[in-house]
């Protein structure tokens, strides 16, 4: 056997990088590596993993004697470096039944049926793609898939379709593919999602720089997608979608769209919203926004070409955006005044990832059974723990733990993170405790807030904004706050699905007007009366605790791809959910979100239209939603067959 070259450095390397490992995770490298149950037995049991009394995190550490971690990673420096050094060949995959004895051993707890079907897709041990592939007997030349959007689903479904054979043409607004990761520059970007999670299952990057990589990294890795998938050619760029009409003789769409060389019309079988739900800025409804003499732009439409260095700055918000932009920002500006309407949860950032030279991960992060069984433990661990936050029934999934206790115990350790933060300035403290629960909106990973917040030159302004004026900003008491630069961190339009795009169905309908306020789609991805119209983090698809938005949008891509496979290869023309078959999924969806903590009427966030509807979020955990969309039943549509069937 030849070494392994994708395995860098000799065993000093090795085990060095060994000491950042997940011990239970790196059990079950053994196991898969050697096809043995020798790491599976009593004497490697980990403990359970449970979050400790004041922790933000939960121990996963397996809790071992030092003794026991010592014979883990020698054994590990021996049976990976047999493997670099080409002496030892990798197994073939485990079968489900082994796949979960084995996770169940290393989360110390059973692990179910379903969980195992899913991670044998996850990890790659089972080919997902096959379950459309198999029906996909014959690819018709003249089938036109059109995709909206190059962002991260749109390069995920083209990705598929591009091996499938199918033809597709992706539309794209702007000059470059990664949709949000392109947009946003500000200082600090990043993703608040664990990296190695955050990224297609099927083209996994195992070299990361840090756990939560920024903005650059990000759009990097997305852009050699494109190349990797070999879609760029099919990308229509600097190109608007202005509407989008159904043919109900000919069962197409018409889209008309708008780019450098003018207008046209561009029809395919099946259209493909791939737009994302955080991509269209939302401005503050403030009175004399429009007469603010300074510069001022929204966080996502980011100003290289203005020097904040010794001015005077304002900020608009504080979600994520700001949290992340403030701290390089308020290190260079003379002054800034962040004006904050209500304060979110921000927690410590679990960057336990640490580079080691030449800016490498670990070695072992280059095991492709690693990456899959890590990425797995991180669904079980952070997936579906985190899920349940449960209001209505607040008793959890360790029984002798309450949703309330945990939320309790949680405002405590972030409470006093928040106070070790802020030093000296304890007056702010009450202005940075949330009322509502923890878990009621997403858990901001922290950029050094309160540290900034903390500093001599950043005034927390909680006052109600009345005006804006030529000089700056006027809040309640009366207060001119003079600023040179307003920067405004207000998130999206995210309850607007799909806009500003006119999209018309059957009999004329059309999709704004439809949904209104109340988004609302089967699986979050069909719409009854919009026929072969399919939706990729359409609404009540989002996650808010855990987990990855990559890992959903592909489930959906999953269901999608079935669907297209469906229309080529039968009689078919297209494809409407019926009304009753959406009507009854998502009273499912509002009835379980109603008893969760973003649906509770206490919390007010974007995941809510103004009725207090909540039309982003997913309901379900990871597995449940892997199971929603991992079969299409075509008796929940109704079908039109072509003219000449």
């Amino acid at each position: 056997m030849a070494p392994h070259a994708s395995i860098p450095g000799d065993d000093t390397d090795l085990r060095r990088a060994l000491q950042e490992v997940n011990l239970p995770s790196l059990l079950l490298v053994l196991a898969s590596l050697t096809d043995s149950d020798e790491w599976l037995n009593d004497h490697f049991q980990p403990a359970p993993i449970e979050a400790p009394e004041g922790s933000l995190f939960p121990d996963d550490s397996g809790r071992f004697t030092d003794k026991v971690q010592n014979e883990i990673r020698e054994a590990a420096v021996r049976i990976i470096g047999e493997v670099r050094d080409g002496k030892r060949a990798i197994p073939a995959a485990p079968d489900q039944a082994r796949l979960q004895r084995m996770l169940s051993f290393s989360v110390a707890e059973e692990v179910n049926e379903g969980y195992a079907a899913m991670l044998m897709e996850e990890t790659g041990f089972r080919n997902r793609d096959a379950q459309w592939q198999d029906t996909l007997q014959s690819v018709d030349p003249d089938f036109q898939v059109l995709i909206i959007g190059a962002g991260m689903s749109g390069l995920g479904i083209a990705a598929k379709l591009k091996a499938a054979g199918i033809n597709f043409t992706i539309i794209e607004k702007n000059d470059q593919v990664g949709g949000t990761w392109y947009e946003n520059t500000y200082p600090d970007c990043g993703v608040d999602t664990p990296n190695h999670y955050y990224s297609y299952s099927f083209n996994r990057n195992p070299n990361w720089s840090g756990y939560f990589s920024k903005r650059d990294e990000l759009h990097a890795y997305f852009d050699a997608c494109a190349d990797q998938f070999d879609v760029r050619d099919h990308v229509r760029f600097n190109t608007e979608v202005t509407e989008a009409r159904y043919d109900e003789t000919n069962h197409v769409w018409r889209v008309e769209v708008s780019g450098p060389d003018g207008t046209a019309t561009l029809t395919g079988n099946a259209l493909v919203s791939a737009v994302g739900q955080l991509n269209r800025p939302a401005l503050p409804d403030i009175e004399g926004l429009e007469h603010f003499a300074g510069e001022m732009w929204h966080s996502a439409r980011w100003r290289d070409d203005v020097d904040i260095k010794g001015k005077g700055v304002a900020v608009i918000g504080t979600g994520c955006s700001c949290v992340q932009l403030l701290p390089r920002t308020a290190a260079v500006a003379e002054r800034a005044v962040v004006f904050q309407r209500s304060p979110h949860w921000v927690a410590p950032a679990r960057d336990y990832y640490r580079p080691v030279e030449d800016g490498q991960l670990w070695a072992l992060n280059h095991i492709p059974f690693y990456a899959a069984f890590h990425r797995a433990r991180m669904i079980l661990t952070f997936g579906d723990r985190s899920w349940p936050a449960v209001v209505a029934d607040p008793e959890w999934d360790q029984p002798s733990l309450s949703m309330n206790e945990v939320n309790h115990g949680m405002r405590e350790a972030l409470t006093g993170f928040i106070k070790d933060g802020l030093g000296e300035k304890t007056h702010y403290v009450e202005k940075c405790v949330p009322e509502f629960p923890v878990w009621g909106k997403r858990l901001i990973v922290d950029n050094g807030w309160y540290e900034t917040l903390a500093r001599d030159n950043v005034d927390l302004i909680t006052d109600a904004i009345t005006k804006i004026v030529p000089e700056g900003v006027v809040t309640a008491d009366g207060t001119l706050h003079e600023v040179d630069i307003l920067i405004l961190a207000t998130g999206f339009q995210s309850n607007n699905f799909l806009w500003p795009i006119a999209i018309q169905g059957k009999d004329g309908a059309v999709l704004s007007e439809v949904w209104g306020e109340s988004a609302n789609a089967y699986k979050g991805i069909s719409v009854p009366g919009f026929p072969n119209l399919f939706c990729l983090y359409g609404p009540n698809t989002n996650i808010v605790h855990g987990g990855s938005i990559i890992y959903q949008v592909e489930c959906q891509i999953h269901y999608v791809m079935q669907a297209i496979s469906a229309l080529i290869n039968r009689s078919i023309a297209a494809i409407d959910v019926k009304r009753e078959v959406n009507a009854a999924y998502n009273e499912r969806v509002q009835s379980i979100s109603r008893t969760l903590a973003w649906g509770h009427p206490g919390v007010e966030s974007w995941y809510k239209n103004s009725e207090g509807r909540v039309v982003n979020n997913s309901p379900f955990s990871l597995q449940e939603y892997w199971s929603v969309t991992h079969e299409l039943s075509l008796e929940d549509y109704e079908q039109f067959t072509r003219a000449s069937a």
